[in-house]
Parts: structure tokens; sequence; C-alpha cells
């Protein structure tokens, strides 16, 4: 098997740069496309200031929260697609950047882009319904799903890299702790 390339987000401060860049450049279309959401789910004519008094105070709970169900959810589908693998759930401390793994195991390109884009899709839809239950008031709902969807610069950078620039190519990627490493298949 050959080795086409190996992107080390541990060590490679200019692309973690990068990624935080384009979180910051993401989050202004993502405000963008959920706050046209907002009336859609509400039924509302517009964003609704209706903040309640114990959500500025659950604000980082709920971040928390919602980034440590991202990796869970990552963590599933590893799991799903090699039972018998080890997933490992971590923190790049000096960059925050949080990460799981499931070292010495091969996925295909498939594979590997339902297991980046999951988290996505599902905190989105998960966040939205909880947004049309009305347990979460718009600014809250707004602030939270744009900045989670934002922060998933990394796992939008991966999927780049095997859709676009290994489009032609069979490959098997293995996701580990200082990124990924892409396989000719």
């Amino acid at each position: 098997m050959t080795l086409l390339q190996e992107i080390n987000i541990r060590d490679n401060k200019r692309l973690v740069l990068g990624l935080n860049l384009a979180s910051l450049l993401l989050w202004f279309p993502f405000l963008y496309l959920f706050a046209k959401l907002i009336p859609i789910v509400t039924g509302s004519s517009g964003i609704r200031l209706n903040i309640r008094a114990w959500e500025p105070f659950a604000l980082i709970a709920l971040i928390m929260t919602i980034f440590i169900l991202h990796e869970g959810i990552h963590g599933i589908f590893f799991k799903l697609f090699k039972p018998k693998s080890k997933v490992k759930f971590g923190v790049i401390w000096r960059f925050f950047i949080l990460y799981t793994t499931c070292s010495g195991s091969l996925y295909s390109k498939g594979k590997m882009l339902v297991i980046g884009t999951s988290p996505f899709i599902i905190n989105s839809l998960l966040l939205t319904v909880v947004l049309a239950l009305g347990r979460l008031s718009d600014p809250i709902y707004l602030f939270i799903v744009s900045l989670h969807a934002a922060a998933c610069s990394g796992d939008f950078y991966y999927v780049y890299i095997m859709t676009w620039k290994y489009r032609h190519n069979k490959i098997l990627v293995e996701n580990n702790e200082e990124g990924i490493k892409i396989f000719q298949g």
C-alpha cells in the first residue's frame, strides 16, 4: 500500500492557523444560513430576541456539550464501520483542538466522508429540533449552531482533500492522533 499524503495537524502551526481563520470566515455564512432557517422552523417573521434568563449562564455548558457530542458522533461512526477498532478521544491543548481517532484502522473514502460530515449534520439537525420545540431561544440557537458549524472546518478540510484532491483515486484513510494518512486503495 502506497502512502499518498500525510496531514499532520498536531505539529503544523500554519495549518492550524489556516483552519482557525477558515472557521472565523465560515462563521459569517453559517450565521446567515441559520438566521434564514429560524423563521422557517419557528414560524415567526424573523429572529426573536427572546433569551431566557438561564441561557447566558448555561451557554458554556451548552457549547461544551455540543462539542463533546461532536466527537462522540465521530467515535460512534468509527466503531460502527470497524467494530473491533479502538476509538480514542483527546485534546491538542496548545491549539485546543478536540479529536477522535481510530489509529491503525483504514476506512474507505465513503466511510470517512460519513465519519467526517456526520457531526455537522447531526448536531445541526439536533439543535434545529431543539429550537423547533421551543427549548432554545433564537439568538442562543443561532450562536451555538453557527459556532459549531464553523468549528467543523477541520472536518471540512479533510472532506475537501478526500473528495477533490483524490476524487479520481480509490483511497483508504487512517485517522490518527496527528491527523490523517491517505493511502492508495
